[in-house]
C-alpha cells in the first residue's frame, strides 16, 4: 500500500509479540522499511502500594524474534536494548541505528503504560508513583524524539515522528489519572514539537488508541476480573464492548494502519495532529 523502501524506522516498546509496537514494526517492514526494534528487556520493580502485578515488558529473546519476523519481509533489522528514560542509552541507541543503517527516517514512540505505583486515585499517588508514570509515558517520548529529531535535522531530508498516546490523554478515566495526565503531556508535546520541527520538514503526529486487545491489556483485564470473580470474556462483554460504538475491541493492526500511514508520503502534509483510533469511544 505504501512504499517505504529505503527508509529506516525505529520502533520503541516493540518486544512483546502481540503488542502495538511489534505490530507497527512488522507493518513498516511489510512496506519496505528497515526496522530497529527497541525494548528495555527488564522487568518492573513492584511498588509497595500496587494491588495488581506490574505489566510484563518485552525480553531480549522476544526482541530477537521481532528481527527474524522483520527480516522475513526481505528488509534489514536491528535489535537494541534501551531504557528510553535514560538520555545516554537513548543517544547510544540512535547512534547504533545510524551506524548500522546510515540514517533514520521514522521514529515510532510506543513505550508506555501504567508502571508500578501509578494507578489509583490521584491523591493516593506518591512521589515515586508519579515519577514512574511521567517517566515511562512522557520522558521517554521526549528523549527519543529529541535524539532522533537532531539526527533528522543533520540529515537534512525531513522525517516522521509518530507518538502513541491514548484516548486517556483527552478525557479523564479514573483510576488511571496518572496515565491520563502523562498521555495528555505527550499530546501537547507532539503539537509543540510539530511547530518547532516544521521548518525542517519533520512531521510529528500522535495516535490516541482506545481499548486495544494486546497481551498487556488482557493481563490487566484478567487481573481485575479475578478480583470480581469474572472471566476475561465476561469482563469484555460487560465493561468494554458496550462503550465501543463499532462493537469490537481494537486490534494492534488497527493502530498500525494509522501509524504506518502517518509515516508514509501520503501524510506529508499532516503534522501536529492527534488521531483517535477508538472505534467511536471518544465521539462524546
Amino acid at each position: 500500500m505504501y512504499d517505504l523502501s529505503g527508509k529506516v524506522a525505529i520502533v520503541t516498546g516493540s518486544g512483546r509479540p502481540n503488542g502495538i509496537g511489534a505490530t507497527i514494526a512488522r507493518r513498516l517492514a511489510k512496506e519496505g522499511a528497515a526496522v530497529a526494534v527497541v525494548d528495555i528487556c527488564k522487568e518492573y520493580v513492584p511498588h509497595p502500594k500496587d494491588e495488581l502485578p506490574p505489566p510484563r515488558r518485552g525480553t531480549w529473546e522476544e526482541l530477537l524474534e521481532r528481527t527474524k519476523e522483520i527480516e522475513a519481509f526481505g528488509v534489514r533489522s536491528l535489535a537494541v536494548k534501551c531504557d528510553v528514560t535514560s538520555e545516554k542509552e537513548v543517544d547510544d541507541m540512535v547512534a547504533a541505528v545510524v551506524k548500522e543503517f546510515g540514517h533514520v527516517d521514522i521514529l515510532m514512540n510506543n513505550v508506555g503504560g501504567s508502571p508500578p505505583g501509578s494507578s489509583g486515585p490521584l491523591i493516593d499517588i506518591d512521589a515515586q508513583g508519579w515519577e514512574n508514570g511521567i517517566t515511562i509515558n512522557f520522558k521517554g517520548t521526549h528523549l527519543c524524539s529529541r535524539a532522533v529529531a537532531k539526527q533528522m535535522i543533520d540529515q537534512g531530508k525531513g522525517g516522521k515522528i509518530v507518538n502513541t498516546a491514548s484516548q486517556a490523554g483527552l478525557r479523564p478515566m479514573p483510576p488511571l489519572g496518572m496515565y491520563c495526565c502523562s498521555k495528555a503531556a505527550v499530546i501537547m508535546h507532539t503539537k509543540v514539537l510539530a511547530m518547532e520541527l516544521a521548518p525542517f520538514r519533520i512531521n510529528v503526529n500522535v495516535i490516541g488508541p482506545g481499548a486495544v486487545e494486546t497481551d498487556m491489556l488482557k493481563e490487566g483485564i484478567i487481573a481485575q476480573g479475578e478480583k470480581l470473580g469474572m472471566k476475561y470474556d465476561d469482563m469484555v462483554n460487560v465493561a468494554v464492548l458496550p462503550t465501543i460504538p463499532l462493537g469490537r475491541m481494537q486490534t494492534p493492526d488497527d493502530v498500525a494502519d494509522c501509524a504506518v500511514w502517518l509515516a508514509s508520503p501520503q501524510a506529508d502534509y499532516i503534522t501536529g495532529v492527534a488521531i483517535l483510533t477508538t472505534g467511536g469511544m471518544t465521539i462524546v
